[in-house]
């Protein structure tokens, strides 16, 4: 009985230690939003990943946004908000959710420390036909 009891109070502490407590745990994230252009015309869908820069010692969760109809937001995505510091910014902008590509873009920024909207233009690419007839 006593090592069952014991079993229970060692897999309860276990489970404890995985989900957090249920409090927040590690570093602070924070919401980035804002436009995103290409060729001076809004996306319609995509994605943007926000990676800390290692190389620059900066460490911490990555952050995902959805571009929709030319504006995106980390809040409500399934890696929400970014960690703020040097941060290399990997754009793929597409036609539709599952339409044609673009464009990709990767460029570094040094992001506040604190909510911020940071607006993201894509350079038009070069191929005829794609880019500014979004």
């Amino acid at each position: 009985m006593a090592a069952s009891c014991l079993r229970w109070a060692v897999l309860g502490v276990f489970a404890a230690v995985l989900t957090g407590c249920g409090g927040p745990s590690g570093p602070p994230r924070f919401r980035v939003s804002g436009p995103v252009t290409c060729g001076g015309r809004p996306v319609p869908h995509g994605e943007i990943l926000f990676s800390p820069d290692g190389r620059q010692g900066n460490k911490g969760p990555q952050g995902i946004a959805i571009i929709k109809d030319g504006r995106y937001d980390t809040e409500g995505s399934r890696a929400p908000g970014a960690s703020g510091g040097p941060t290399v910014v990997r754009v793929t902008a597409l036609e539709s959710p599952g339409g044609g590509l673009i464009g990709e873009h990767e460029f570094t920024i040094d992001l506040p420390q604190a909510d911020s909207e940071q607006p993201i233009e894509i350079p038009a690419p070069a191929k005829p036909g794609r880019g500014p007839e979004i």
